[in-house]
């Protein structure tokens, strides 16, 4: 049997129809059915588990118990999932074995159990807490687990003790955020904390923990009190009854606080811990001067979501509940954001995606492992093509790696002790493998194969390439959050006299990318440093100052935009990060330069000096979009679905207007297509204007519209994407003006 269970705020599913012939018998109308916080165990049983199905169900709850127990689980959903095999069992075999274990763990009152019904084609949505141990998967058979206890096949093999799957859980501390807030953060805390206050108000018995940040979203955790979206309106009115007293938020006695809860975050930040009271709720905010001074300058607040969290994001630890919201100093702001939304929804790379048939998210593939479909591999290549055309003039060559590589490699690089469980680790028959995670290691051993001086130098190499790590399914999210991600990745090797002129060249390439996608305006650039816990970084203090200064040097001479941000630099090396704005004004890291003086050392890389001996290069690795994947997302974003010529997959739509036209549309569709143009013919029986509007919600650039007058004239009706409408066009002119958009990519 094999198992996936999932610690879940809720699973929401509803049967569509039969599978299977014999497939159990439900009411017609079952309807939707939802369950909150619990653990799902989604289940396969398999051939192997036919010969002792009471054994099989025994160690099935056996593994349920033991999972439940660790995430303190009490609603458990049995749910048949057959994907996960490819050796299932007879099907009435497995409806008897779940229906047995729904028997045997209903009857120990510890559980409320629910199973999904068995042999249906189901539609669900789930909401992963994201904890370490939200997600885990296990196989065994009747004698036990199979790579513990038995092989595969159910022979036994000896094994001192079953490794545990549970990883080590610690409290994450809190730690003071030493940025200076803006009025508007503060503004945003300030609202958390009333709304903290309005929850003690409304049940005393609730305790605060912490503040914090969420994109453009204030939360506060609360524990003790269990909250729906439907307490809302309440809470929110408590809390204007609050902001309409003006109350101060006051520096207080850090010897007053009595909450268990703000104790211990008293204890984390030592001696930079601050107490504020607001009336008679006094706590400790992980924050340098936080607060407005009154909450009458709170004029706008909106309570959004709701979510669950673990205190210190410690599993063994209780679950809180995080309040989400938004506040601003007028109504109109309020009414602004949620237009803002409004149009971020619309703009959802997932909507247009889909829309447009850009990108397939698959549940056999797996969640966070997106398809490209052809009209969203248009895209990437077109993408990849404008970053090679800006660096093949540069020195850059290109190479390839493969996708996995020897535990070795990347022990040596220390990212194995980086990435821990993100790492997919690969069996093979003699050596054991790793799904890389990074290139540069494979680039590292390109470089050392080759006997090189100082006249070689610089040695630029490019690669767009898949790496993969194992992110938390509740964190995955479209092209945005993903599992394979592609790199556009580049590692130069240099002398440390040459990083000013390299980093020069990078920047200059940045530049060239971003204004000709439209993003260059109001950017700015992020020396990430290492933060005051040197343990988390590679390398010495001599080592980082010499990579530091000459990030910096290099910046403030080419005059960048930048500021000095400590905590946020790679663990091998400080970089700059480029923050630029999309169309709604969202901020996105994207481009990436980084200097490293730890992996030559550690890969012990050398070329010849000037006298003949080894010296050590420095490397700068270099990412212009970052991830295709999350670029492409943004992007798609950015232009709202309408690409410019040179990125849309479809430029040109030609439509008909009878079918007489069709003979003339197919010889100017065959024309342009042999331009290399993007084009498409809409020959249907629809109407004109039925095709020009499906035409349009396609978002093609331009529409040509052939009906009896262009036929006859031989000549063109364009329609521009914006609806104006040019008569008479000769097709050599459009083809002309189309070349000239599609080289400049304007």
């Amino acid at each position: 049997m094999k198992i996936l269970t999932i610690h879940a705020d809720f699973i929401e599913f509803e049967s569509k129809k039969k599978a299977i012939k014999d497939a159990e018998e439900i009411p017609e109308k079952a309807g939707k059915k939802r369950i909150e916080e619990c653990l799902v165990v989604f289940t396969a049983v398999e051939k192997r588990d036919e010969s002792n199905i009471p054994g099989t169900v025994q160690q099935y709850l056996k593994e349920i118990k033991d999972i439940a127990s660790q995430v303190k689980a009490v609603n458990i959903v049995l749910y048949p999932y057959a994907h996960l095999s490819s050796s299932l069992s007879a099907p009435k075999k497995a409806e008897e074995a779940l229906k047995e274990a729904e028997k045997l763990l209903s009857a120990d009152k510890s559980f409320k159990v629910t199973r999904a019904p068995f042999g249906w084609y189901k539609s669900f949505n789930i909401s992963c807490k994201g904890h370490p141990l939200s997600e885990l998967s296990r196989e065994f058979t009747a004698e036990g687990r199979v790579g513990v206890g038995v092989s595969a096949g159910a022979d036994i093999v000896q094994a001192s003790s079953a490794p545990s799957l549970k990883r080590e859980a610690k409290d994450e501390p809190f730690v003071l955020e030493t940025k200076k807030l803006t009025e508007e953060e503060k503004l945003k805390l300030s609202a958390t904390i009333v709304t903290a206050k309005a929850v003690k108000e409304l049940y005393p018995n609730a305790e605060v923990g912490g503040i914090g940040f969420y994109h453009e979203q204030a939360y506060v955790d609360v524990a003790g009190v269990k909250l729906k979206p439907d307490d809302f309106p309440k809470l929110e009115t408590q809390a204007q009854k609050i902001i309409g007293k003006a109350s101060k938020f006051v520096l207080a006695d850090k010897k007053a606080v009595l909450s268990s809860l703000q104790q211990q975050i008293k204890l984390d930040l030592g001696k930079e811990a601050v107490a504020y009271s607001l009336g008679n709720l006094t706590i400790i905010p992980p924050f340098k001067e936080p607060f407005v001074s009154s909450t009458n300058k709170i004029s706008a607040l909106k309570i959004l979501n709701l979510s669950s969290v673990y205190w210190k994001n410690n599993s063994t630890n209780p679950q809180l509940t995080r309040i989400y919201g938004v506040a601003f100093d007028s109504a109109q702001k309020l009414d602004a954001y949620f237009k803002l939304q409004e149009e971020a929804e619309n703009r959802s790379h997932l909507k247009i995606g889909k829309e447009q048939g850009l990108f397939v998210i698959s549940e056999l593939v797996g969640a966070g492992l997106p398809l490209l479909a052809p009209k969203g591999m248009i895209i990437r290549n077109e993408l990849v093509k404008l970053l090679w055309e800006l660096h093949q003039d540069k020195g850059y060559q290109q190479v390839w790696t493969p996708h996995i590589a020897k535990e070795i490699l990347y022990k040596t690089s220390g990212h194995w002790d980086k990435f821990g469980d993100e790492l997919f680790k690969v069996k093979g028959k003699v050596d054991d493998f790793i799904l890389k995670p990074m290139n540069c290691p494979h680039h590292m051993q390109i470089f050392s194969s080759f006997n090189l001086s100082y006249k070689d130098m610089p040695v630029r190499y490019f690669e767009p390439a898949t790496v993969y790590r194992d992110e938390k399914s509740g964190q995955l999210s479209g092209l945005i959050r993903v599992r394979s991600i592609t790199q556009d990745d580049g590692h130069l090797f240099c002398r440390v006299s040459q990083i000013k002129a390299e980093v020069h060249t990078i920047v200059e390439i940045i530049h060239k990318f971003y204004s000709i996608i439209g993003m260059n305006k109001d950017y700015w650039v992020r020396l990430s440093v290492r933060g005051e816990d040197k343990t988390k970084y590679l390398g010495s203090d001599e080592v980082w100052n010499k990579a530091e200064e000459a990030l910096e040097k290099a910046a403030k001479e080419m005059k960048l935009p930048y500021r000095r941000i400590m905590g946020e630099a790679a663990f091998y090396g400080p970089k700059l990060d480029f923050m630029f704005k999309d169309a709604l004004g969202r901020e996105w890291q994207l481009a990436t330069i980084q200097c490293d003086f730890n992996l030559p050392e550690r890969f012990d890389l050398s070329y010849a000096n000037e006298k003949g001996e080894k010296e050590r290069p420095v490397v700068i690795h270099r990412a212009i979009t970052g991830a295709l994947e999350r670029f492409m997302a943004v992007m798609i974003e950015h232009y709202g679905g309408k690409f410019p010529l040179w990125l849309s997959p479809v430029q040109i739509k030609v439509v008909t207007v009878t079918d007489r036209n069709i003979p003339f549309a197919e010889k100017v569709l065959e024309q342009l297509k042999e331009q290399g143009f993007r084009a498409e013919l809409d020959a249907s029986a629809e109407t004109i204007g039925k095709k020009v509007r499906e035409a349009q919600l396609e978002k093609a650039n331009y529409i040509i519209t052939i009906g009896d007058k262009e036929v006859e004239k031989k000549t063109l009706a364009v329609r521009t994407r914006n609806g104006n409408v040019k008569f008479d066009v000769k097709l050599a002119d459009f083809m002309k003006q189309l070349e000239e958009e599609r080289k400049g990519r304007k």
